[in-house]
């Protein structure tokens, strides 16, 4: 009871500095929340609303947004849940693997307080939902239960399908046993389990299903660098890196590790749109793989029994330390009572503005998006799907109000109240409407202001 006891302070301290921090931010979780608020009102998925992924998550999230009595402060604290869960299970696997306490608290602590899991469990995106099943489908695996494994992997790959390289995993290392009859009972309930996931949009809207996950998700343009991407992760998360790479020089000893670090290095430089969020599909497997690294060392170097835990330990205060310092207010808005108020009191008939906050305005207002515009994605402009001129002059003549990001750096002389001219057109924004709320916001680009322009 006591080394269990231990493990649930380890969570709670996760989960203490998560609600003291806690809070709205810019991010893709406010059109999760607002797809669920439009579900409340019986939008159909795909046939009302926009939706570029499997359609799992979007039930979940309307799940979540019931439960949670339409607050979004509990929809973004539910990713924390959902991490605190999925450390459970690795523990419980680990010690099922080493019976060794101190290894499974460790490998636990290497995962809850990873710079990945501190830095993206702010926002509730479906990853660590998809995490969840992924885990317990790896934790079935283990069991030899194919039937339930083939379920969770399904819905992991139904939640977010970039955790493609865990199934391919999965897959290949039953394949390499030649336990055929495994092999096809794992894929024929993960197949089920996708076609059920998959049944209600192909009945209600099986054309705009088609057109928004493949028109839109396989065909998106290259994001960010890859290899500022794959630099942020081996700086902030160089434990992880070394475990990736350990795992491929291991795979001889332990197959499956091996496998999940080829198929996931394959898939980091074959997928054109990747971002580090992504990469949190890996991290619960690179932790569960630590044993076999502290087994190698163990047997060659014979340390005394703390000497590897208090190292990884000096590492993860650094995480803990970096994510605290520089991340944890990272697109914060601390003043989203003051924005609610403003846009009630001027009792606009629509709302339309950019994509990182407008969705949660939107819902947590209860007034409408602009010609039904409820996330405003620049590629959607880019593919001419909308029309950022026709937008813009409806906006100014329907009594909208516009929500636009800005950059203000008195220092260097800069003051520019509207940067997203790809969704809109600036120069008419600035002709008939009025600036009547700018707040500050500690983004990833150059805004630092969300601006609330008043059309009318």
């Amino acid at each position: 009871m006591k080394k269990i006891l231990f493990l649930f302070l380890l969570i709670l301290s996760f989960l203490l500095v998560k609600f003291y921090n806690n809070g709205i931010r810019l991010s893709d979780t406010n059109t999760y929340f607002n797809i669920a608020y439009q579900m409340s009102h019986g939008k159909i998925l795909y046939k009302d609303i926009f939706f570029s992924n499997f359609p799992l998550f979007s039930y979940v999230s309307y799940f979540y947004y019931l439960i949670g009595n339409k607050s979004i402060n509990f929809f973004y604290f539910t990713s924390e849940i959902e991490v605190a869960l999925i450390t459970l299970l690795i523990y419980f696997i680990s010690y099922r693997k080493t019976k060794d306490y101190i290894v499974s608290i460790t490998t636990s602590t290497l995962y809850i307080f990873s710079f990945m899991v501190l830095s993206t469990s702010d926002h509730q995106t479906g990853v660590f939902t998809a995490c969840l099943f992924a885990v317990l489908s790896y934790y079935f695996l283990q069991e030899k239960k194919f039937i339930i494994s083939g379920i969770f992997i399904a819905l992991s790959v139904s939640t977010k399908a970039y955790f493609l390289p865990i199934f391919l995993s999965i897959f290949t290392f039953i394949a390499l046993k030649k336990k055929w009859s495994d092999l096809s009972k794992l894929c024929l309930a993960g197949v089920i389990t996708g076609i059920v996931t998959l049944l209600p949009a192909l009945i209600q809207a099986p054309k705009q299903l088609i057109f928004d996950i493949l028109g839109f998700s396989l065909t998106r343009p290259v994001g960010l660098v890859k290899t500022d991407i794959l630099w942020f992760f081996i700086t902030k998360d160089f434990l992880l890196f070394i475990l990736l790479i350990f795992n491929i020089f291991n795979i001889k000893k332990n197959t499956f590790f091996g496998l999940v670090s080829i198929f996931s290095i394959i898939f980091f430089f074959g997928y054109g749109d990747i971002y580090y969020l992504y990469l949190n599909f890996l991290t619960p497997f690179l932790c569960l793989s630590f044993y076999e690294l502290d087994y190698l060392l163990k047997s060659k170097l014979n340390p005394q029994k703390l000497v590897i835990p208090t190292i990884l330990l000096i590492f993860i205060s650094f995480n803990l330390i970096s994510y605290l310092s520089g991340y944890r207010n990272l697109g914060k808005l601390e003043n989203v009572d003051i924005v609610l108020k403003t846009i009630k009191a001027e009792n606009p008939k629509y709302l339309y503005g950019v994509i990182d906050i407008t969705p949660a305005l939107i819902a947590m207002t209860d007034i409408p998006a602009l010609e039904n515009v409820n996330g405003a994605h620049d590629y959607f402009f880019i593919r001419k799907i909308y029309d950022r001129k026709f937008l813009t002059d409806k906006a100014v003549t329907s009594k909208t109000i516009v929500v636009t990001e800005g950059a203000d750096y008195p220092q260097n002389n800069i003051k520019e109240d509207i940067l997203d001219d790809t969704i809109l057109v600036k120069e008419t924004i600035y002709k008939n409407c009025k600036n009547i709320l700018s707040i500050p916001v500690q983004s990833e680009g150059d805004a630092n202001r969300i601006n609330l322009f008043k059309c009318y």
